[in-house]
């Protein structure tokens, strides 16, 4: 029987998870301010009222109420038990679920108290420093000039130095045995048999790789031209590490998403140089695989930005084999309204060199005359048989069919197995080893039956079953009260946590609700990159879940986020009320107190505790409604 799925492997896979790359890939998202939107998959609408929030890694629908993690979303939409989505989303990431029982030791994001994002950025800091002030600078700057790249486009790219040398970045970040244990995490420094530890890059020019939400990540390192020897690679990637997954980064998205957004596209390349290059000539929209091939996950994240992609290769034969992977790749994602190319470049040109040649205009136009994904698969698939022999056309057919069956039902399929059919002589049906549909009373009477037996299933929705919600007018919110806004604001704004420790000497039976501040609270400082969601699933079998969903969702100030500054001040203000009226509390009770004291004396004498215990209730009051009228 199955463990226990710890808590700190859902942390990490709901980091590692963009909720919305998942959602889009059901449903098509449409930028709405710092959301998304889209008709709501749980229930029929004609106005987008479904929110997807990248930030707080949630969704919300307005109009019937739905709310969740990326979790919450395939058990809800593919309506999975809680273990099947965690596996789904697992393999998605490429990661492998422990479990407690087997005594798993979940990799965290801090490293013996040092934050692993904040220890990049100063690795980066470093590399950047070294390009301008190293001794061996010349070198590294004679190169980028002789590849033709100016100073403003390295500095655009944060193009750094690795000087040789086996400690540089050892000897400057990893002093102390915590610093250095945290560059070995993040494969920054590596460690050869005998246990030697040492800089992993050296005498590279330094490419530092973002995440979708802009930190550094990992690096690719291009070694200089005189230390080009066998054993020693050209490139060279970061390892896999806790913050860098190879199959979910693609190099340069972060910086070309304006870029996309503009050319209304994105071309896919294989090189670091060729992306920066690219960018040199004024071509903003491309991105770069890190020495991997096309992963579903890459393209998740670009058809999030564009529903046109275009890979370019080498035309060679290696570069047409890397293409039909590419192909292949996408045959499952190819939803309509989708557009995916290929731009097979002349053998032993790469675009770095080949825009250098054409300049931007003739490149671009190499990208608007790229191969269709439909066109390249077509023209493949019939150079491997003779299709002026009938063996020649079966042969086509049965190469054909694994590859169709892979593609979603849609428009594009019924086009692609139409083009087939022309070119085989064969019936659709038939390229697909399927019987053609009879459109007899019988069976329409027969599906008839079974769509009218279906409600105690789901409605379904989007080739899927949906989960049937009661569609409803949401209710004009309540009153919140100040705890209730102080659990909305930590839960949607984890990263400002420490605001909250004022507040740690009010107990839950002083304050009713205080409790769950104080352990959202303790949660967010032990895992530096908590977000809502992962917040959010930490309560999910507990009785008070909606509640917390629903305050996670709350907008505060009519809006649904506040810019950081504006949410500091909101959640010190509301800290501030909570003090306010705990102290308001208090007083009151004193006075509750020494009232009945002093009724008390009047009948009988006190004695002397009791005339202390006056005393101190006076004064306490006294002082309160002082420091209450002092002037601000």
């Amino acid at each position: 029987m199955a463990g226990r799925i710890p808590q700190h492997f859902i942390d990490q896979l709901l980091n590692r998870i963009d909720i919305v790359d998942l959602i889009d890939g059901y449903v098509p998202l449409k930028k709405a301010g710092a959301n998304y939107k889209a008709c709501c998959p749980f229930h029929g609408e004609k106005t987008p009222s479904f929110t997807v929030s990248p930030s707080k890694q949630f969704y919300h629908c307005f109009g019937c109420g739905v709310n969740g993690t990326a979790i919450s979303f395939l058990m809800d939409y593919d309506h999975m038990e809680f273990r099947e989505a965690i596996e789904k989303l697992a393999s998605s990431a490429g990661m492998e679920i422990p479990e407690e029982s087997q005594g798993f030791t979940p990799k965290k994001t801090v490293s013996q108290g040092i934050d692993l994002y904040q220890l990049m950025n100063e690795v980066n800091e470093f590399y950047q420093t070294q390009l301008r002030q190293h001794t061996s600078k010349q070198e590294a700057i004679d190169y980028l000039q002789k590849r033709g790249l100016s100073g403003d486009i390295a500095k655009r790219f944060g193009m750094g130095f690795a000087p040789e040398g086996w400690d540089n970045l050892m000897s400057s970040l990893g002093a102390t045995a915590p610093a250095q244990k945290a560059l070995l995490d993040t494969g920054m420094l590596t460690q050869n048999e005998k246990k030697r530890t040492y800089d992993r890059f050296r005498h590279r020019i330094m490419f530092p790789i973002h995440d979708h939400r802009g930190r550094v990540v990992g690096f690719g390192g291009r070694v200089l031209a005189k230390s080009d020897q066998p054993g020693n690679p050209k490139y060279l990637n970061s390892p896999e590490t806790p913050i860098f997954h190879k199959g979910s980064e693609l190099y340069g998205l972060y910086g070309a998403r304006g870029g996309i957004k503009e050319a209304d596209g994105v071309l896919v390349v294989e090189g670091y140089m060729d992306v920066v290059a690219l960018a040199q000539e004024g071509i903003n929209n491309a991105v770069a695989t890190l020495g991997t091939a096309t992963t579903p996950m890459h393209l998740q994240r670009l058809f999030r930005h564009t529903p046109n992609i275009t890979f370019s290769f080498d035309g060679d034969r290696a570069g047409r084999d890397a293409g039909w992977k590419a192909l292949e790749t996408c045959l499952p994602t190819l939803q309509d309204g989708f557009q995916v190319s290929f731009l097979f470049l002349p053998d032993g040109e790469d675009p770095d060199t080949m825009v250098k040649q054409v300049g931007k205009e003739g490149f671009e136009k190499l990208i608007k005359d790229a191969t269709p994904l439909p066109d390249f698969l077509i023209d493949t698939l019939t150079q491997q048989a003779d299709i002026n022999r009938l063996d020649g056309r079966a042969k086509l057919s049965k190469l054909a069919k694994p590859l169709i069956e892979k593609m979603p039902n849609g428009v594009l399929k019924k086009l692609v197995l139409e083009r087939l059919s022309v070119v085989t002589q064969v019936s659709a049906h038939d390229l697909l080893g399927i019987k053609p549909p009879v459109q007899n009373s019988a069976e329409q009477n027969s599906a008839s039956n079974w769509s009218n037996t279906t409600g105690s299933r789901g409605n379904f929705q989007g080739g899927r079953y949906g989960k049937k919600k009661q569609v409803q007018q949401a209710p004009r919110e309540a009153y919140i009260t100040p705890v209730r806004r102080a659990v909305s604001l930590i839960l949607q704004y984890p990263q400002h946590h420490a605001e909250f420790a004022v507040l740690g000497a009010i107990t839950d039976e002083q304050v009713r609700g205080i409790g769950m501040v104080h352990e959202l609270r303790v949660a967010c400082e032990n895992n530096s990159d908590m977000s809502t969601a992962t917040l959010l699933e930490r309560y999910r079998d507990r009785s008070f879940a909606t509640t917390l969903a629903k305050l996670a969702n709350h907008e505060h100030n009519n809006l649904d986020s506040l810019e950081d500054d504006d949410a500091v001040a909101l959640i010190r203000a509301s800290v501030a009320k909570i003090i306010e009226d705990y102290n308001a509390a208090e007083v009151a009770k004193a006075m509750q107190e020494l009232d009945v004291l002093t009724k008390r004396s009047v009948v009988t004498q006190l004695n002397e505790q009791e005339l202390a215990r006056k005393e101190a209730l006076a004064a306490y009051i006294r002082a309160s409604y002082q420091q209450t009228n002092e002037p601000q």
